[in-house]
């Protein structure tokens, strides 16, 4: 008997199981992203959940945050679930059941782990505490926000992305300017001890981890990221453009 005709498909096991891990992501990411709106829906400041995770998987939820209001600043507890004792939530747009249930079924994995959304809490009595960072509304606009903080004229970013099993490794090629030029950015592989980068390497970091959810979501990336023709064949992955949202130049000239 011809053993091809046993075969539900053609492609190798190995891809089977990345395209699983990689639905996975997908999946994983969108759900953070509707617990994160539903959050916001309640409390539009919130940045922040302060969680639990015991032995058996279960999440309880400790407190809604809001972000650091400066470098220096702190961040302030939007909620306490422990102090509502009316159970007023009930009555309000946040269901914490249903928030509770699906912060479960996304923190049981390691998927979340890898975009660095899950960190440790920043109070060391509350170590055994997790901070779950929630997703930004608008990732374009915050990823255009961060190189703009560095790179006022900047009009667009070049990255290359490249997907390897459970990850998604970004690196940056070049920025470009509003008046046509472009600014590099060096490969930390190929120059190590460079420090002529455009920004510091934690902003990198921060952009990587922004960058790499935004392509894992496939209808944010058809929406902000474009291919680009790749001339060089130094580095793995494809290059892909993120064009900047124009400024609100009637607002920025309001505040100024």
């Amino acid at each position: 008997m011809d053993d091809e005709r046993l075969r539900p498909t053609q492609l190798p096991l190995n891809d089977l199981a990345t395209a699983y891990v990689q639905a996975g992501q997908t999946l994983f990411l969108a759900i953070l992203d509707d617990i994160a709106a539903r959050v916001r829906l309640a409390h539009p400041e919130a940045a922040y959940l302060e969680i639990d995770i015991d032995a058996d998987g279960d999440v309880e939820l400790h407190g809604i945050w809001s972000a650091q209001e400066s470098a220096i600043g702190t961040c302030r507890l939007l909620y306490d679930p422990h102090d509502d004792q009316k159970q007023e939530w009930r009555d309000g747009p946040l269901d914490l059941d249903e928030l509770v249930n699906d912060l479960g079924r996304v923190l049981t994995g390691s998927f979340l782990h890898h975009w660095g959304v899950v960190e440790p809490h920043p109070v060391y009595e509350h170590r055994d505490r997790r901070w779950l960072v929630l997703p930004p509304a608008d990732r374009a606009a915050t990823v255009a926000a961060i190189v703009r903080g560095h790179v006022p004229d900047a009009e667009s970013l070049i990255c290359r992305i490249a997907e390897r099993g459970e990850r998604i490794a970004v690196g940056f090629e070049q920025v470009t300017l509003s008046g046509g030029g472009t600014i590099s950015v060096p490969c930390p592989l190929c120059s190590p001890e460079t420090e002529d980068g455009p920004w510091p390497r934690d902003v990198s970091h921060d952009l990587a981890r922004i960058l790499g959810q935004l392509y894992a979501l496939p209808h944010l990336r058809g929406r902000h990221l474009t291919p680009c023709v790749d001339i060089t064949a130094e580095h793995e992955g494809q290059l892909w453009q993120l064009v900047f949202p124009y400024r609100d130049h009637k607002k920025g000239a309001e505040s100024s």
